[in-house]
């Protein structure tokens, strides 16, 4: 089973522009570096949570579950937009936005290319209650578009930050033409800087080749957490990129996810595929169970708490590996992790709040996430969530003084703190 990725350089930019994990099989051959699946499964539908038991049990997913399923929490994941697909028929998924051309794609709903799709099923996997955000950058068929260095991922990496995003999951990243990290876009940099500043815990892929030694960027950008992965028995994944930018790993082998019709056939809702974006997912999704857990903690501390009690098998922080394996369980359950005033990775700019904005800013768009999908009606939308930092109303009627009539005051109160309804177990 070849999961190897194919690679391209731009000659024109001196960029190599990639994405991590899942990905179409047309994909192969526009020259992007994306996984290949490595099987369609032309099937009747899965438990998709059965058929990647060995993930969740790698990361004691169900430990975690007894106490947040993240229910009340927004992940947002910046990738190719995301389908309609049986999988997500119970979930709670945002219409999202799409960056490449607005007026023609009202919303997120436009992969075709299936990685995005896949992404989003893999943040579920970990976290089966949180709510979906999906932001498209990419088409993932024209090389030169979105991929590192293009203004819609600057795009929307901002809109994410202003519309709900408590958790950014960047699956994909830039590297140069020869494969080493290179000095980003400012604009690139300021971005995620921005997303940091307002207190959203982003995490980007580490990267799928082991000849490597660049992570590429954003995971080598200070203050996010880069992703490596681990095979079936935990250890580390033979196609993964090793680097000491790598701070955490999650499952990366083959696993399955849905598809979009496009995608394969019209009778294969499903494919393999193994690679890291889908490590940085499933991380995206344990961030969300800690803070759906932990609504009193802020990003700085959740991703302590992701390293803290990260498994590192006695070996201290590797290169493959990181910290370790994340443990959903022990983030979510452990009594005493040492809190930190800043972000232990520290920041892309250099120091907090450098792109200008702040967990209060009022600049975060009060449009949060729109509806979501139709089929989601009864699920909570981040427009119900208080979590996403919308605007809040709320009435004080005056008493009546000196002969006037009541008048009534209305507040304006503007938050993003996260006081969840409480969890239940994911059966």
């Amino acid at each position: 089973m070849n999961q190897d990725r194919t690679s391209n350089s731009c000659a024109a930019s001196g960029f190599r522009r990639f994405a991590f994990g899942a990905a179409a099989v047309g994909l192969a051959a526009t020259g992007a570096v994306l996984a290949i699946p490595s099987a369609a499964l032309a099937q009747d539908e899965l438990d998709l949570y059965t058929e990647n038991a060995w993930a969740l049990e790698q990361i004691h997913a169900e430990g975690a579950w007894s106490s947040s399923t993240g229910d009340g929490v927004t992940v947002a994941i910046v990738d190719t937009g995301i389908s309609e697909h049986p999988f997500f028929e119970d979930k709670s998924v945002e219409r999202g936005y799409s960056a490449l051309d607005p007026d023609e794609e009202p919303d997120a709903y436009a992969d075709v290319n299936g990685h995005g799709t896949g992404m989003a099923a893999a943040v579920l996997y970990a976290a089966p209650d949180v709510t979906v955000l999906p932001v498209r950058v990419s088409t993932g068929e024209d090389v030169g578009i979105s991929l590192g260095a293009g203004e819609n991922n600057f795009e929307g990496i901002r809109w994410a930050a202003d519309n709900g995003a408590d958790v950014m999951v960047i699956p994909w990243g830039e590297l140069g033409g020869d494969g080493e990290n290179i000095d980003p876009n400012p604009e690139f940099l300021e971005a995620v800087q921005y997303a940091i500043d307002l207190d959203i815990v982003v995490i980007a892929s580490g990267g799928n080749d082991p000849a490597l030694s660049a992570v590429g960027n954003p995971a080598s950008f200070d203050g996010v957490v880069a992703v490596g992965g681990t095979d079936k028995d935990g250890a580390p994944w033979s196609g993964g990129t090793t680097s000491s930018d790598i701070e955490l790993a999650a499952p990366a082998d083959s696993m399955t996810y849905p598809t979009p019709q496009v995608f394969l056939s019209d009778d294969s809702l499903y494919f393999e595929a193994a690679g890291t974006s889908a490590s940085a997912a499933i991380v995206g999704g344990v961030a969300a169970l800690v803070r759906a857990a932990h609504p009193e903690l802020d990003a700085s501390n959740i991703i302590q708490r992701l390293i803290a009690t990260a498994d590192d098998g006695g070996a201290g922080k590797t290169d493959a590996l990181g910290y370790g394996l994340v443990d959903a369980d022990a983030a979510v359950n452990a009594d005493e992790v040492d809190p930190v005033e800043e972000n232990p990775l520290g920041y892309p700019m250099g120091e907090a709040g450098a792109s200008g904005a702040s967990p209060d800013d009022e600049s975060s768009s009060e449009d949060a996430a729109v509806e979501p999908t139709d089929t989601q009606d009864s699920q909570p939308s981040a427009a119900d969530d208080a979590g996403t930092g919308l605007t809040t109303i709320v009435v004080i009627a005056a008493a009546a003084v000196l002969l006037a009539a009541a008048v009534a005051v209305l507040m304006m109160l503007r938050s993003r703190a996260r006081s969840k309804p409480p969890v239940q177990p994911w059966q």
